[in-house]
């Protein structure tokens, strides 16, 4: 019974330094890190492009979105890839954004190729937010926008990032 104890406990130990973990040591809400960033974006996620097989399951690791309304940034294409999470890359998961929906964006752009992933594709960071749910309807982002702001108009994100 002790040799299971002890066993279970070293492999939590170990699975441990193989996860995610990071702190933030600035003010890492939406509105902080959009200012920051060299690209932010209102996106629409069009379609789920790349899959993860574990077992008999296919799981989402890559969204093709398309550029809405772009804030700031040098991106002229309008249709991107985003990438996600495969377990150890400090990412979101993919299956968090739906086709259909809105996002504001401020990802970071991929520096090199890495297959699959391609130079100049894009990936968010887990350990800061970095988008944030829109309902486009009513034109207003949803989420850890500041210390004290859960949601903001598009339009006052605007006037605000042009500061």
């Amino acid at each position: 019974m002790k040799k299971r104890i002890l066993i279970i406990f070293i492999l939590l130990i170990s699975m441990k330094s193989f996860a995610c973990s990071c702190e933030c040591n600035w003010d890492c809400r939406f509105g902080a890190v959009s200012d920051n960033q060299e690209f932010v974006a209102l996106i629409k996620v069009i379609e789920y492009t790349d899959y993860l097989e574990h077992g008999n399951e296919k799981f989402p690791y890559s969204i093709t979105v398309e550029i809405i309304k772009k804030y700031k940034g040098s991106e002229s294409r309008k249709r991107i890839k985003i990438w996600g999470d495969n377990g150890i890359l400090c990412r979101p998961y993919i299956e968090e954004f739906k086709v259909g929906k809105y996002y504001l964006i401020a990802p970071s752009k991929i520096e090199y190729d890495s297959k699959p992933e391609q130079k100049n594709d894009y990936d968010l960071f887990s350990c800061h937010t970095d988008y944030l749910e829109v309902d486009y309807d009513k034109k207003i982002a949803y989420g850890e926008y500041s210390w004290w702001r859960k949601e903001i108009t598009l339009e006052k994100f605007e006037s605000k990032l042009e500061k």
